[in-house]
């Protein structure tokens, strides 16, 4: 209930901030709801955002400004399909709206966001101040729903005792045009990675299995390039990557929530740990491939957020705990 109710009071205050528009008329109005989602990340135990505005631009180049009350939450809660509804169902005029962004409240160590993990508490700083959104068209009377998905694997780093998060992680897509996706992941793939790869075991000898997402663009493995910023030729860098996990009976899966409808390819490897989001580590470092799960075309359904299997080999058995199972 406390949940509920703080949204309801973040949705009045911004009523109340958008009123004193051009026009008073309730048929020159639309809805614009906007949630908040993360990919599961290692390493990491809390990652604090605090956001201060939405800001938008509209045709006429008048900026609006709708304020957050430098509202502040755990990303970490909010992994795969689950989002934080940051913006709920707030008013705007209608019309097309660019240069979008949520403001944050930069971290200092103290105040503003912030990230936690084995060391401590640390600030984090968000690229330029803000988080990118896609432009927004609002229709008479209609809701428009958007997420904003940011891809921890591939924008967090920890830079001169701080942390960075970059935009290059970050999409924003419209709920309608969207969907989920669980790969099922053979257990085999697994097991043969770790054996093939044991001189590489990371320190406490865990392995960090991680998917990666790539456009269809790759055909085949050989074209798949690691995290780095800066891939080598003929190689294509990830769109999205998440971490496998696995379920009470032991079946690993992954999860990718929010991905706009399209074609896409699947890899996986057992070496994550290995994998710099900086640095190329498959031509120039240890980093390998390890398998091509082939592809993966995501359709957003009837209402958006359509979920979609995909056997990763000879799959798991249609195993991936708190996801739901196979459709009949």
């Amino acid at each position: 209930m406390k949940t509920y109710y703080s949204v309801l009071m973040l949705s009045s205050v911004l009523l109340l901030s958008a009123c004193g528009s051009d026009s008073d008329s309730t048929t020159d109005v639309g809805q614009f709801s906007l949630g908040v989602s993360d990919a599961p990340m290692v390493g990491v135990s809390r990652l604090g955002l605090v956001m201060n505005e939405l800001v938008m631009t509209d045709a006429k180049g008048e900026i609006h400004r709708y304020s957050l009350q430098h509202r502040e939450f755990n990303l970490l809660d909010y992994q795969g399909m689950n989002r934080h509804l940051a913006i709920d169902n707030i008013d705007l005029p209608v019309g097309q709206y660019h240069n979008v962004h949520v403001t944050i409240d930069q971290g200092d160590g103290n105040q503003g966001c912030y990230v936690e993990d084995g060391q401590g508490r640390h600030s984090l700083q968000v690229e330029n101040g803000y988080l990118p959104i896609d432009d927004v068209q609002i229709i008479a009377n209609r809701e428009r729903v958007m997420t904003l998905e940011i891809n921890l694997f591939r924008g967090l780093l920890m830079e001169q005792e701080q942390y960075q998060l970059r935009h290059r992680a970050m999409w924003s897509v419209d709920n309608s045009q969207m969907g989920h996706l669980i790969g099922e992941v053979d257990p085999q793939w697994v097991a043969s990675c770790e054996m093939d790869y044991a001189d590489l075991t990371p320190v406490g000898g865990e392995f960090y299995h991680l998917a990666y997402l790539y456009p269809d663009s790759v055909t085949s493995i050989d074209q798949m390039a690691d995290m780095g910023t800066t891939p080598p030729t003929g190689l294509t860098a990830p769109l999205s990557v998440s971490r496998l996990l696995q379920t009470t009976d032991g079946d690993w899966y992954f999860a990718m929530g929010y991905l706009p409808e399209g074609n896409y390819r699947v890899g996986y490897s057992c070496l994550g740990h290995l994998d710099d989001p900086i640095l190329d580590d498959i031509s120039a470092g240890p980093f390998v491939m390890y398998k091509d799960a082939d592809t993966i075309t995501i359709e957003s359904g009837p209402l958006g957020g359509q979920q979609t299997i995909h056997e990763c080999g000879n799959g798991n058995g249609g195993h991936h705990e708190g996801h739901g199972g196979h459709g009949g």
